[in-house]
């Protein structure tokens, strides 16, 4: 195990590295998106030439599982497709995950992320979809951001309004599970 200290702004934050990528968990506080936390990890794979990521936030009781796939149906309005489903305690204080207005790639936990060219939906409570553009020059640019990005920054909309953005590392396996997808996929 190793333990980084990270300034971001004013706030200091402490991360320690365990097996898996990175989570990292910014809340909403007075004075806008603040408080960065490492609060899990996540584990990437590949299935079937789909790209999965198991995350896991046991201090919040959060977990979730992200998987990206190439659209290759008949329907071509999206050239990917992000799915995010949120498992949520009973008790969580928030009431649930009203939206996901997309998704970031950046460079590191730190740093302010390129948003996908993309539009989200929500399928089931704390579940949604997000297709991303099939547009050439925004397909181009999305799958540019999803290889050459370590991290993904997705932005959380509670529903009590409140907003947090969860940044996820590729870390190793992430980066593998991505550049197989890549080459399967033929781009």
């Amino acid at each position: 195990m190793s333990v980084r200290m990270v300034i971001i702004g004013s706030a200091l934050a402490m991360t320690v590295s365990t097996a898996g990528a990175q989570v990292v968990l910014y809340k909403e506080g007075r004075e806008g998106l603040t408080n960065p936390k490492l609060v899990g990890s996540a584990a990437w794979r590949i299935e079937q030439g789909v790209v999965r990521a198991d995350i896991e936030m046991p201090e919040q009781k959060i977990s979730a599982r992200l998987s990206l796939r190439r659209n290759d149906g008949r329907q071509r309005s999206a050239s990917h497709v992000v799915e995010i489903a949120f498992t949520l305690p009973p008790d969580f204080p928030h009431g649930g995950i009203s939206n996901i207005p997309g998704i970031l790639m950046t460079q590191s936990a730190t740093t302010r992320g390129m948003p996908l060219n993309g539009v989200s939906v929500e399928v089931a409570a704390n579940s949604f979809l997000i297709g991303l553009s099939s547009v050439d020059t925004d397909m181009q640019r999305n799958v540019e951001l999803l290889k050459d990005s370590p991290w993904f920054d997705i932005p959380v909309v509670y529903g009590d309004g409140k907003r947090a953005i969860i940044s996820i590392e590729k870390g190793t396996s992430g980066e593998r599970a991505f550049t197989e997808a890549f080459a399967i996929w033929g781009q």
